[in-house]
């Protein structure tokens, strides 16, 4: 009889002990449950901390790219102003018109460098960068590019990417198949990176071949490339302006309105020149003329001023004679030739 009270002592006795040792695992296991959720709570404190010491930088962003806009706005206004002053400084001879913000050289080049190896062929990015070009608005296209480019970014790994999520990319010619390959090598920096890339106006450059018609500016020929520019110089004020040979590819007639603008140009700003062409010399009217020659006789190696002073110097004179086509003997035959 004692014996089963004993046994039946015992079970109850273990039973209670089980359910007491369950009890203490729960206990454990909120404990536990108890730190993490304290640590979670004080991580997310300190995150919601930091993330205020940053201010609103998504707001930031959005203000600073406001403010880059506004520059190279500012920047296309001023080269504008420069071409208006180029074309009335060369008396119409040459045309400068602006393509604003059509140079994507610099983008294209980090965009390339962003997704290598994601297996886009490059004909592909090129052509979709040259029909970038061709819109009305370069700059405003890039920048919704920039925004649908922003949205690849930040998917998940496994999200889908649809055409109605970036239809400029897909419009200009990188479908969604492309963006399916090079979304995994966009990164935040990358992107940031490449948002950062300079958009470049193109100056186009023409000449006025004749009246109301115009050429590129490399068509024209030398000469007229050399009269457009010296004049266009001439007609400038700043600092000194030093020319090598201003005669070279220039006729006697071109030579001759060159002098002219000379006059002009010399009350505006110092003028140095270069010559073998005594009628700049002479008819510009020079201040001081320099003449220069070589130490030895037949070694080309070494040279030094052998004469300096104004026309009226003789021996400045007598210098400017001699290269005056064959000298002052060929100047005096023609002289009694024509009766000059």
């Amino acid at each position: 009889m004692l014996a089963a009270k004993l046994a039946e002592y015992d079970e109850a006795y273990r039973a209670v002990k089980e359910r007491s040792s369950a009890h203490e695992a729960k206990l454990a296991e909120l404990a536990n449950l108890e730190e993490q959720q304290r640590t979670s709570r004080e991580l997310v404190q300190r995150q919601r901390a930091d993330r205020d010491a940053l201010g609103r930088p998504g707001e930031k962003h959005e203000e600073f790219r406001a403010e880059l806009t506004a520059a190279r706005k500012e920047r296309t206004e001023v080269l504008k102003a420069e071409c208006d002053a180029l074309a009335a400084s060369s008396d119409g001879l040459i045309r400068a018109t602006l393509s604003v913000s059509r140079g994507f050289d610099a983008v294209q080049t980090k965009f390339k460098a962003l997704i290598a190896g994601s297996n886009v062929r490059a004909n592909k990015i090129d052509t979709f960068f040259e029909e970038l070009a061709k819109e009305s608005d370069p700059a405003a296209t890039w920048e919704t590019v920039l925004e649908e480019l922003e949205s690849l970014t930040l998917l998940e790994p496994d999200a889908e990417i649809s055409s109605e999520q970036t239809p400029t990319l897909a419009r200009l010619g990188l479908t969604v198949a492309d963006q399916k390959r090079f979304t995994p090598k966009l990164t935040p920096d990358g992107w940031l990176d490449l948002s950062l890339a300079e958009l470049s106006d193109l100056p186009d450059f023409e000449y006025r071949a004749k009246e109301g018609e115009y050429i590129p500016f490399e068509s024209a020929s030398a000469g007229q490339q050399a009269s457009a520019l010296l004049g266009t110089l001439l007609s400038q004020r700043g600092t000194p302006l030093v020319i090598d040979q201003p005669e070279d590819d220039l006729d006697s007639d071109t030579v001759q309105q060159i002098v002219s603008k000379i006059w002009l140009a010399k009350n505006r700003r110092q003028l140095i020149f270069s010559s073998h062409n005594a009628n700049l010399v002479v008819n510009g009217d020079a201040d001081l003329v320099l003449v220069c020659a070589y130490l030895t006789a037949g070694d080309q190696s070494a040279g030094h001023i052998k004469e300096q002073g104004a026309i009226d110097v003789a021996a400045v004179r007598d210098e400017i004679t001699s290269v005056m086509e064959g000298g002052e003997r060929a100047f005096r035959l023609r002289k009694e030739k024509y009766g000059f």
